[in-house]
């Protein structure tokens, strides 16, 4: 306890130096605390990102290099995925899109996203009906005018009224509205609730176009996307002629593994950047315990001098190198807080704070840098000759 008292009498004689002698500890966990809040934020709004998207998804591609001998690929997808794999697929749907205007009275919406889809749109792409009913089979086959519209299209053509059974024209033609989603991306333009989704049997119609060559193929757990993604391959090779087109599959959350796989490296980089700043504020921190050492030479002269065992002296001054680390991190811990707080706000829209695991690990190893780097000035304290020492001004 003498120990520490005299530790902390030396720290408030020269609080400007100690405060300095802190300042890279203080850099250091305030770094390592943001940068770990940062990681999980940026990893949370990708998750949320693609959860919204929908997960377990395979795409699918084709190619034609003669498109007077395309296939409907359409067809023997979704009669493959509500067949055969039934019990594991959960929807097949064309990923067709453009952007159109929409029209309601005196209102309109000009770049607002149409979506040509099946009767399983909303299953492929994690939307929730709210009001009135899907697109069916039945409008599909019989290229019904009818649509769904996501929220921020409902509200903003309709207002607080009710839009279904209302029309909408979609590039100058009469759409009935047969049902309505939840908002599920903040309701904005722009945004995926920006949307119509349409038969996609009306392809041909509006966009001139006779054949899809995207869909999305939604699986119901991420343990059967190998096996649904093995039979989709054997599906298209006979499906499709290797002299007439080609195809490609892609693992929908290939996107979103490799995006944390990329920034578990950053974090590693910039972990590595903040472990250097605590390097540095250890160097600081020895370099001010030399100087304490030269200041305090005949003091310690003085106690050896008396019979003080050389473990006296060289704990006094690992306990004041020790009580300086500790402050700092204590001060880099409370920064290192505040700004999480502030830039997942600012950042993410979310409140980010430093788990317990990482904050106690942050501060355990600011206190063993200042030990380890405390050590040699403590054992050069403790190896002055008393006379020597008393002999020093």
């Amino acid at each position: 306890m003498n120990a520490v008292g005299m530790a902390l009498e030396s720290i408030r004689e020269k609080k400007g130096r100690s405060f300095l002698t802190m300042l890279g500890i203080i850099i250091g966990v305030t770094a390592v605390l943001v940068l770990v809040a940062l990681v999980s934020g940026y990893n949370a709004d990708i998750t949320a990102y693609y959860e919204k998207l929908g997960v377990n998804k395979v795409n699918v591609t084709v190619t034609w290099y003669d498109a007077s001998r395309s296939v409907d690929v359409m067809d023997a997808l979704y009669a493959y995925g509500n067949g055969e794999l039934g019990d594991v697929v959960e929807g097949v749907s064309p990923a067709l899109s453009v952007s159109l205007p929409l029209k309601y009275r005196t209102t309109t919406l000009d770049s607002s996203s149409v979506y040509f889809g099946s009767d399983q749109y909303a299953a492929c792409n994690n939307y929730t009906l709210e009001n009135g009913r899907e697109i069916s089979a039945v409008d599909i086959e019989g290229r019904s005018l009818v649509c769904v519209l996501g929220s921020y299209v409902a509200d903003s053509l309709f207002q607080y009224a009710d839009p279904v059974g209302q029309t909408v024209y979609i590039a100058g033609n009469p759409f009935t509205v047969v049902g309505t989603y939840y908002q599920k991306d903040g309701g904005s333009e722009g945004s995926m609730d920006d949307l119509a989704v349409i038969p996609y049997s009306l392809n041909r119609s509006i966009l001139g176009s006779g054949y899809l060559t995207s869909f999305t193929v939604k699986v119901d757990t991420s343990q059967h996307m190998d096996q649904v993604m093995a039979g989709l391959e054997t599906l298209l090779a006979d499906t499709i002629p290797s002299t007439v087109g080609e195809y490609e599959l892609e693992n929908g959350n290939a996107a979103m593994t490799e995006s944390t796989e990329e920034m578990t490296s950053m974090s590693v980089v910039l972990g590595g950047i903040a472990g250097i700043a605590l390097l540095v504020g250890g160097i600081g921190i020895m370099n001010i315990m030399l100087v304490t050492v030269t200041e305090r030479t005949r003091e310690i002269g003085i106690k050896k001098s008396i019979g003080a065992p050389r473990g006296e002296i060289v704990g006094q001054f690992l306990v004041e190198a020790a009580i300086l680390s500790g402050m700092g991190g204590v001060i880099g811990i409370l920064l290192g807080f505040g700004l999480s707080l502030v830039l997942g706000k600012a950042m993410y829209d979310l409140i980010l704070l430093p788990g317990g695991l990482v904050t106690a690990g942050a501060f355990g190893f600011s206190v063993v840098i200042g030990i380890v780097f405390g050590i040699y000035p403590a054992v050069k304290a403790s190896n002055l000759q008393p006379v020597d020492a008393l002999r020093a001004e």
